[in-house]
């Protein structure tokens, strides 16, 4: 028998009208989203995807290569936060986390979402490397960003995709150690 996931991943708005920013940071945020997913996949992980309504049918596609599965759950989020969708509330509360966030942008999907978690206690754990921004993407707006999300530790924790990979791949070795 497997031991659970560490994780659900949550992807959030990984849709076209939401890529902002440069071309190269977008595109580095768009690969590091498509790296993270193909490992939660692999990992059979819970995967929710959390959209938000766009004014066009264009913008509202999920970015190319990050489209949901026909067997993971899509939510469309009626305000800022994931859990503003109340069945995503239910599946998240349920998992009861930790819940990898990862997507499009940090300035609101992202920040509403990781304290609306820590009001329900549930443990976050934002993929810095794959949360864009938003508009602009420089080292003092992350930093204006992120500020919020540190002071929510131990509930939330700001880390590097690879670092979360590497502590469910060690977690793993360690309970099936003889």
């Amino acid at each position: 028998m497997s031991s659970p996931p560490p994780a659900a991943l949550v992807c959030l708005d990984l849709q076209r009208a939401r890529v902002s920013g440069s071309p190269a940071a977008a595109a580095r945020v768009t690969a590091a989203c498509r790296r993270v997913l193909e490992q939660a996949r692999a990992r059979a992980w819970p995967v929710l995807h959390v959209h938000r309504r766009e004014a066009t049918p264009e913008g509202a596609r999920p970015i190319a290569g990050l489209e949901p599965l026909a067997s993971e759950p899509v939510y469309l989020r009626p305000g800022p936060s994931a859990f503003s969708h109340p069945a995503f509330a239910r599946r998240a509360q349920s998992l009861g986390g930790p819940l990898a966030l990862i997507g499009f942008s940090m300035a609101d999907a992202v920040l509403a979402t990781a304290f609306a978690a820590a009001d329900l206690r549930l443990p976050i754990e934002v993929l810095t490397d794959a949360v864009a921004t938003g508009e602009r993407d420089d080292a003092d707006l992350r930093r204006a960003l992120t500020t919020p999300l540190a002071s929510l530790f131990p509930l939330c924790r700001l880390i590097q995709a690879d670092d979360l990979l590497q502590e469910e791949a060690a977690g793993f070795t360690a309970a099936n150690a003889p």
